[in-house]
């Protein structure tokens, strides 16, 4: 019997023994399982970092400049519209204060440039015209300003200018010829027909029955209506005395009709529908075409502003 229980329990032994490997190899899958499954369990954690990786900084970088137009706008130190109005009304209305000083200087060397061809006329200077005020221009106004009694400044105001272009014109215009003969040998060739290119009895154009009627006054004119609007000097309509030249815009713009002032706002023309006859400088024609008038004739007198 105690060999039978000895036996029994080698057995028992044995079979502890023999069990417990497979006891350990059943197990180990499990236990190995744990590794294997949580590299495949690992997979959504990747594909969840590979989304990271896809959205990647840019992400960040836009909601980086997302946040700087707000740290932009955020102040009223940028916000200062009133400010800037200010400032670019300024810089606009200096431009504007620039061009008009622009033109007003480009009128005055205009001026300036024609007082010194009459300061050479007149024998004050003999600088070249420039329109640049210099030593050699300022101390010959000052010359012309000390004999005709004028404030002697050396400067160009309107008194010395009007009388600069008045005493060049007495030194150049036409001597001795009263405007009431010029006018009454224009009358003489009322109904003379109009001809184009016209300078005789037979035909007169405008430009041409001026120059006739000044030539038979023993007065010397250009042939063209344009030319003879640079001669003498400018005078307004309240200036306007007998023998006196008015222009006017017809065909052509500028100075294209020419006639001779009669007084009494009339004046005698060439007039292409009736030949030459004396028209009113009142008619709504005549009133709308005018373009201006000159003094050619010195005995007519000097002009004042």
């Amino acid at each position: 019997m105690k060999m039978k229980k000895k036996l029994a329990s080698v057995l028992t032994v044995i079979m502890l023994g023999c069990s417990l490997p497979w006891q350990a190899q059943a197990a180990a899958p499990i236990v190995s399982n744990k590794p294997h499954k949580a590299p495949v369990a690992t997979p959504p954690a990747v594909s969840e970092a590979q989304p990271e990786r896809a959205v990647p900084e840019p992400v960040a970088v836009k909601a980086d400049t997302a946040v700087k137009p707000a740290a932009e706008v955020k102040a009223p130190k940028q916000a200062k519209p009133e400010k800037k109005a200010k400032k670019t009304a300024k810089k606009k209305s200096k431009k504007t204060k620039e061009k008009q000083s622009k033109v007003q200087v480009q009128q005055s060397n205009w001026r300036l440039k024609v007082a010194q061809q009459k300061l050479q006329v007149l024998g004050f200077s003999d600088e070249r015209p420039s329109g640049r005020m210099t030593e050699a221009t300022s101390t010959a106004l000052k010359s012309f300003q000390k004999q005709h009694k004028l404030k002697a400044d050396g400067e160009l105001n309107d008194a010395t200018y009007y009388k600069l272009t008045w005493e060049a014109f007495a030194k150049e215009g036409i001597p001795k010829v009263k405007g009431k003969e010029i006018v009454s040998r224009a009358a003489k060739y009322k109904g003379v027909p109009y001809v184009f290119g016209g300078t005789t009895t037979k035909g007169f154009d405008c430009s041409g029955y001026v120059q006739y009627v000044f030539k038979d006054c023993k007065a010397k004119l250009p042939r063209l209506a344009d030319e003879q609007a640079l001669q003498g000097i400018f005078v307004t309509q309240k200036q306007l005395r007998p023998g006196d030249l008015v222009f006017f815009t017809t065909y052509a713009a500028g100075a294209s009709h020419v006639g001779i002032y009669a007084g009494d706002g009339q004046f005698w023309s060439a007039s292409s529908s009736k030949g030459v006859m004396l028209s009113s400088l009142k008619d709504d024609y005549w009133k709308q075409r005018y373009y201006g008038a000159r003094r050619v004739l010195i005995t007519n007198g000097e002009v004042y502003k």
